[in-house]
């Protein structure tokens, strides 16, 4: 089978770190995947749950042999990568220190609490790690990837939901919306088994609270104060209170399952969950109950295609806070897809309508925007003729361009 390839510019960043590194993520963001494809290295060692080892290139027998056979690997200014690295003893990570600066290690692991605790003031590994975060696939390595493959508009729909990485090898060439409604209407125990994952490496129970937080997430409900009184009003929590759900975000947004995006000209934030597929689960869920009954394509389709619109929007205004390499900021009032900022000055203002689009649309976007400065860009699957000269209207078949050109650059 031909499998879809993508080569993430982080692979570049990590290689132009000197020194000792340790990259984390949450569970299924590629962290294995591009560190075995597109990292140099000389031994790999996985840590199993059971604390067994699954090694390369090395014969290690088991966790007590790791500071004395690593060590000597790196006494020789080889690369060693220690993946799942959490699951080790404090004590052996802290007896590998004794050969720094020497060779190159690198530690890979999913909990972000463990990774915290390295950083921490008392930590006696604090000082030889360099940090990296994982997290979804950057918008313009995704879909630089899927224009090797499709036509731009499948590319961009696909993108939209592809940059979380683990649904790569499970694509299999249909059209969207059919492979959308299998991961979320008919198995979509991976998305729900996946959440258990991340729960479980950060040692934390997938409560009552923070799944009805999710799911009012995963219905577009972004408000601190609503979900808090919405919570109370179903019994979750015995008061309405803010600041105690506040809590619960924090750590979500610590665990990678949430995003936290600024609101243009305010203090606020606007909440949504970061996984586009597990967003979509949890729409189709409190609307047609998914996972208690069998549902049909047809029966959800009107939700399902609203559903991939919303991720279309959202991946597109990542995708230009990318190419301007700015903060993707939210409006609501006016309510506008994306104000881009750099250096808090806007440098664009944003507006996706995937699909048709009329001289209405255009009307409403220029009304809106007339007022705030920055380049005015409305995206679209297929553009006609602009009717504003000041609006810059740019479809897929642009972005592919655009795109393009950028990888071409870069690769230079």
């Amino acid at each position: 089978m031909d499998y879809i390839t993508v080569v993430r510019s982080e692979a570049k960043e990590l290689e132009n770190i000197r020194g000792w590194i340790l990259l984390y993520g949450r569970r299924k963001v590629g962290k294995t995947f591009l560190l075995k494809n597109f990292m140099k290295w000389d031994t790999y060692i996985v840590v199993r749950r059971d604390l067994s080892l699954r090694a390369e290139n090395i014969k290690i027998n088991n966790i007590k042999e790791i500071p004395e056979k690593v060590g000597s690997l790196l006494e020789e200014e080889r690369i060693v990568v220690i993946d799942e690295f959490q699951r080790l003893p404090e004590s052996v990570l802290e007896d590998l220190t004794e050969y720094h600066p020497k060779g190159r290690l690198i530690l890979s692991g999913s909990s972000l609490g463990a990774v915290r605790k390295i950083f921490e003031p008392k930590s006696p590994l604090l000082g030889f790690f360099t940090p990296y975060k994982l997290s979804l696939i950057q918008p313009l390595d995704i879909l630089s990837a899927l224009l090797q493959k499709y036509s731009p508009i499948k590319a961009v729909e696909l993108a939209s939901y592809l940059r979380d990485p683990w649904l790569i090898p499970l694509y299999g060439d249909e059209d969207v919306t059919t492979f959308i409604y299998k991961y979320t209407c008919k198995y979509w125990q991976v998305v729900k088994a996946l959440l258990g994952e991340v729960f479980a490496e950060e040692e934390r129970t997938l409560t009552k609270i923070y799944e009805a937080i999710i799911s009012l997430l995963g219905s577009r409900i972004w408000k601190i104060k609503e979900i808090a009184n919405t919570l109370y009003t179903k019994g979750v929590i015995s008061e309405p209170s803010s600041s105690y759900v506040s809590g619960f975000m924090k750590n979500l947004i610590e665990m990678d399952l949430v995003e936290a995006i600024k609101l243009y000209e305010s203090r606020r934030k606007y909440y949504k969950l970061k996984s586009p597929i597990m967003e979509t689960y949890y729409f189709l869920e409190n609307k047609y109950d998914v996972s208690e009954r069998q549902v049909s394509l047809s029966e959800v389709k009107p939700a399902l295609e609203y559903s991939i619109r919303l991720q279309v929007e959202d991946y597109l205004a990542d995708l230009i806070a990318q190419i301007y390499e700015g903060r993707r900021e939210y409006s609501v009032m006016p309510e506008i897809d994306s104000i881009i900022t750099v250096r808090r000055k806007i440098k664009a203002v944003v507006e996706v309508k995937w699909g048709n689009y009329s001289k209405k649309d255009l009307e409403k976007f220029y009304k809106k925007t007339e007022t705030i400065p920055g380049e005015k860009i409305f995206i679209t699957r297929k553009k006609e003729e602009s009717l504003y000269k000041t609006i810059k209207i740019i479809d897929a078949e642009d972005l592919a361009t655009q795109v393009k050109s950028i990888i071409e650059t870069r690769q230079k």
